[in-house]
């Protein structure tokens, strides 16, 4: 019997090292920082995440979702819009913040059973097995859908939630077709709506999740359900780029290339993100609002937007890793400059102590981020994307992955 278990033990520290080994081969020989802590914006982003992180932790209400849009300097000056994608988004950073700070598990636990009572909704597939979905305002998204997968993965509690994760991950899977391409509703809507411009959020925004969930729980199955889609969108979005392009889908593609490259070692996920990174830079701003990312050339790619400044910058910290990870020195340092001017901009429209002393609630808008340089207004998701920037950043300077 000893013999027996003493040969079941070396077998299972043997398959942890092959699992190690091929769900993380790039980071097995990678251990120092890949941005030095000196980096010229060093002290701004430590600053700034500070007062993010301090106005995020208030920014959950009492009925357990965020304050989605409102106007600090008026009191219970509040937008009439949600968004169940933005919210959720926050649900995820949340989550990831309560392992790190003990005092916002409660905030977490609040923000989960509400979405757990009234947007969780679950029915039968055609398999036969239970899928579950998020409902709100008639329709389930596919990134919403997403984005609670996410939110399981990060929680400290995600045993509580194992079952509704599965059951989650199974109504993704049903908008994955067969090729790999996706459908952009889990639950119609109604009306007509223009699929290809939809899924250049949700397709991304999907995949990572399948990658999380798929190394949270060891999942060979859920992996390759990501590949698959991966494949398909690189062909759609990288290989023929011209035809397709449309700069909202760089972001989500750059964090699920980045996670697939250091899972795969395999060298097109690296190229794919290094070609989407070249492409977005062409919209950062070097003139007027130096950092942001808006070229008046190119409208047809939308307004200019804090979130927008957010979720590229987080983009391109994930394409600068992966530079570095390949020995791309040339274009790490592009992306480097790029985060460096965006950072700039950042701090810009951010609500600062004195910007804030004569406001009723200042605790609510310190450290909060004005969804356009010239306005007044606080969005959930500007705050979320940049802070997710910030992060991935500060892990940077720490230690790889």
């Amino acid at each position: 019997m000893n013999i027996q278990r003493f040969v079941l033990s070396i077998t299972a520290i043997l398959c942890l090292g092959l699992f190690i080994t091929i769900f993380n081969p790039i980071y097995a020989q990678t251990t120092q920082s890949l941005i030095p802590e000196d980096v010229v914006f060093a002290q701004d982003l430590h600053e700034s995440y500070d007062l993010a992180l301090q106005w995020f932790s208030h920014s959950l209400r009492d009925k357990g979702l965020f304050r989605y849009t409102f106007k600090p300097a008026e009191k219970n000056v509040y937008g009439r819009k949600n968004n169940a994608i933005r919210q959720l988004m926050a649900s995820r950073l949340l989550a990831e913040l309560s392992h790190e700070d003990t005092s916002l598990i409660s905030l977490h636990k609040k923000n989960m059973a509400f979405l757990m009572k009234w947007w969780y909704k679950e029915k039968e597939g055609k398999d036969g097995e239970t899928e579950a979905y998020i409902y709100y305002n008639k329709k389930s998204k596919l990134g919403a859908n997403a984005m609670m997968l996410r939110s399981y993965v990060a929680s400290p509690f995600f045993e509580e939630y194992r079952d509704a994760a599965q059951k989650i991950y199974r109504g993704i899977k049903a908008c994955v077709e067969e090729d790999g391409g996706m459908i952009p509703f889990y639950h119609d809507p109604g009306y007509e709506y223009d699929k290809d411009y939809l899924l250049t959020f949700y397709s991304g925004e999907a995949i990572v999740a399948l990658v999380e969930y798929a190394q949270k729980i060891n999942s060979k199955e859920v992996l390759a359900l990501a590949i698959r889609s991966q494949d398909y969108y690189i062909q759609k979005y990288v290989h023929e780029l011209e035809e397709n392009y449309y700069p909202a889908y760089v972001p989500w593609h750059s964090i699920s290339l980045n996670l697939l490259y250091k899972i795969t070692g395999e060298d097109k996920y690296a190229q794919a993100i290094l070609t989407l990174n070249d492409k977005v830079l062409e919209l950062q701003d070097t003139s007027n609002f130096v950092g942001r990312f808006y070229n008046p050339s190119t409208p047809q790619y939308g307004s200019p937007h804090t979130s927008s400044d957010g979720v590229y910058t987080e983009g391109l910290a994930y394409a600068y890793e992966v530079a570095k990870l390949t020995g791309n020195e040339q274009r790490a340092n592009s992306y480097l400059k790029a985060i460096e001017l965006s950072i700039a901009n950042l701090r810009y429209v951010q609500f600062t102590p004195g910007e804030c002393k004569n406001f009723e609630w200042p605790e609510i808008a310190i450290g909060g981020f004005k969804s356009r340089a010239t306005g007044e207004w606080i969005r959930i998701d500007c705050g979320q994307h940049i802070m997710d920037a910030y992060r991935k950043l500060l892990q940077l300077m720490k230690n790889p992955g």
